[in-house]
């Protein structure tokens, strides 16, 4: 078993969901800002998978699309997606207003959200961004466990709906090169990372 792999079993989503969190809470402290990232547990460790920026929708789409090939090429037994965003939250009289984008809303509130599944079962956990007077990062708010349930949308289902075999991995992987992703795993070793 390799240093980096979590433990398999039915908490393996709470797992990985510690590790996310753990490496945002590492980002937010390092760089102020957390990447989009996805995250795959794999045989050989975790896998990261960090894009450029998401310029507009479609290369939110690529991104999806490349989460869902790397789970296939590295034959991934759970991913999550990590990201700052935006969140609406009820106004005082217990209002959530639907139509008001939340990056627009006046009750928003910023957040890590991290979407995971495996190939039983999805989930999401939003944690509050807790900053400053002076906007600087202090820390993440107090969190609930991971939501199970059904999830929508493009970074929804990345994971494959059947387990790939030998062919379907090389395929995706060979994708992944056409595209110009090399996946190195570094491990822990601090002077590769």
């Amino acid at each position: 078993m390799t240093p980096n792999r979590m433990p398999p079993g039915p908490d393996k989503l709470d797992a990985l969901a510690r590790q996310a969190k753990d490496y945002a809470l590492h980002m937010m402290r390092t760089a102020g800002s957390i990447p989009p990232t996805v995250i795959a547990d794999t045989a050989e460790g975790y896998v990261f998978c960090v894009p450029g920026a998401f310029t507009d929708d479609a290369a939110k789409d690529r991104f999806a699309d490349v989460a869902r090939l790397l789970a296939v090429a590295h034959n991934a037994s759970a991913l999550v997606l990590i990201a700052e965003a935006w969140a609406s939250l009820p106004d005082a009289s217990g209002h959530l207003d639907t139509d008001t984008p939340p990056s627009q809303s006046p009750n928003r509130r910023e957040i890590v959200a991290l979407m995971l599944e495996d190939d039983t079962r999805r989930g999401s956990m939003l944690i509050p961004i807790v900053r400053g007077w002076n906007d600087a990062f202090v820390g993440f708010g107090d969190t609930a466990p991971v939501a199970y349930g059904q999830s929508e949308g493009r970074f929804s289902g990345m994971m494959p709906p059947r387990k790939p075999g030998p062919e379907d991995r090389a395929k995706a992987a060979e994708l992944l090169k056409v595209l110009g992703l090399n996946i190195v795993n570094r491990g822990f070793d601090p002077t590769l990372n």
